[in-house]
């Protein structure tokens, strides 16, 4: 490892401990606010205060992942290291960051309807949401850096770039997917209205689906990026075409059942707004894995 990225490394653990403070003083905070809020209590002034403080914790907070996300993505194209470990915390680290912005207007949107009169729940629920995004990556991403470092004192055979981005590459699908087909499941089982929900699709398909597209840029534009074998070798061209058959085997059956639900018009409301991100993520999950499961073998 570079002297450089090594700094970075260490960087990224100081803005991490920091971030953790501003964490849990953020969340001491919503615990002060969120009473005020649901119950259209007067706001204290010292409240105001605090949440000056909140604000440049989640500037904090956001520094923190980009830094962090950007330092393990540098480290597994140029060190030539695959982790599994590291792998999930580029995936939610990019999500969790995203959604440091959707915080923003969270608390923005509660701060203005509030005083109105207006219901704030479902705002509040998903801020908590995404505070638990934000620990979690918090400790993916601190392990992750620290495991970097050890495993820069212990010399390891290096695989080839391309398969380090191969792998990368599906295994942030799978992660992807995962996350995106329990968000579904989740909007199926608490559906909101329908014009919510049309708005907040397509931003939380994207911010979901963002770590695999950045993945993908860097793997489509590998050979700028120095690799010097771009093109995928005869295993990982039999793997992935496989998969790609398996995955097709199960969307034309679904495309099928789903245009019957549909000219019989069954399709429940839900379903109608939800069926593209299922088969999205579905899709993406069964190629991901099976690709995965055929390079193993």
């Amino acid at each position: 490892m570079s002297r450089i990225l090594k700094t970075f490394h260490y960087i990224s653990l100081g803005l991490g401990f920091l971030s953790l403070v501003a964490l849990v003083f953020n969340l001491y905070f919503f615990s002060l606010y969120y009473p005020v809020a649901t119950q259209f209590l007067e706001l204290d002034p010292s409240l105001e205060s605090l949440g000056i403080v909140a604000a440049l914790n989640i500037i904090t907070i956001a520094l923190f992942h980009l830094v962090c996300v950007l330092t393990l993505l540098v480290h597994l194209i140029k060190e030539k290291q695959i982790s599994t470990l590291v792998i999930a915390a580029i995936a939610l680290g990019t999500i969790s960051g995203i959604m440091n912005l959707g915080d923003v207007a969270l608390l923005s949107d509660i701060g203005k309807e509030y005083p109105l009169g207006w219901e704030t729940q479902g705002e509040w629920m998903v801020l908590f949401i995404s505070y638990g995004l934000h620990a979690m990556t918090l400790v993916l991403t601190l392990l992750s850096l620290n495991l970097n470092l050890k495993m820069d004192q212990v010399p390891a055979d290096k695989v080839i770039k391309d398969e380090v981005l191969f792998l990368s590459l599906f295994s942030t699908g799978l992660i992807s997917s995962g996350i995106g087909l329990l968000a579904v499941i989740a909007a199926f089982f608490f559906p909101l209205e329908a014009w919510i929900m049309r708005r907040v699709i397509p931003m939380l398909g994207i911010i979901i689906l963002s770590p695999f597209l950045v993945i993908l840029v860097i793997w489509l534009f590998r050979k700028r990026l120095g690799v010097r074998q771009p093109e995928l070798d005869e295993k990982q061209s039999g793997d992935l075409a496989r998969a790609s058959l398996f995955t097709l085997s199960w969307i034309i059956p679904a495309l099928i059942l789903f245009f019957g639900f549909q000219i019989s018009e069954n399709l429940s409301e839900s379903l109608q707004l939800l069926w593209l991100p299922l088969l999205v993520f579905g899709t993406l999950g069964l190629l991901s894995g099976f690709t995965l499961r055929n390079f193993q073998i």
